[in-house]
């Protein structure tokens, strides 16, 4: 085997090694995952005490309920909170995702 011919094999030889290591790698994403962004992936369903943090995180103050209820054809968490801010929030969580279904204060 002449030179010319040993480099060229070797570098076809990285070549396709780098190749394939890219390959490999792609394959272990989900396909799902690739295709559509995370935002639209949906979530998990919450608990009763998820749903209570994040309706706090987004109105602080005193949680007076929380329970299930239906919203809008929805099965939610609802949360009742009397807030800093003076008033009355309720606040709705799906549970099958922990999606915002409604806020409302009074």
């Amino acid at each position: 085997m002449n030179k010319t011919t040993a480099f060229c094999s070797a570098a076809l030889l990285i070549i396709a090694s780098s190749l394939a290591g890219t390959t490999f790698a792609a394959d272990n994403k989900p396909a799902a995952a690739a295709a559509v962004p995370a935002a639209a992936v949906p979530a998990r369903e919450i608990t009763k005490e998820q749903a209570v943090e994040m309706a706090l995180k987004a109105h602080p103050g005193e949680v007076t309920k929380a329970y299930q209820d239906t919203k809008k054809g929805k099965q939610t968490w609802e949360v009742k909170i009397n807030g800093t801010d003076g008033k009355k929030w309720e606040v709705h969580y799906e549970i099958k995702t922990g999606a915002l279904v409604s806020e409302e204060a009074k």
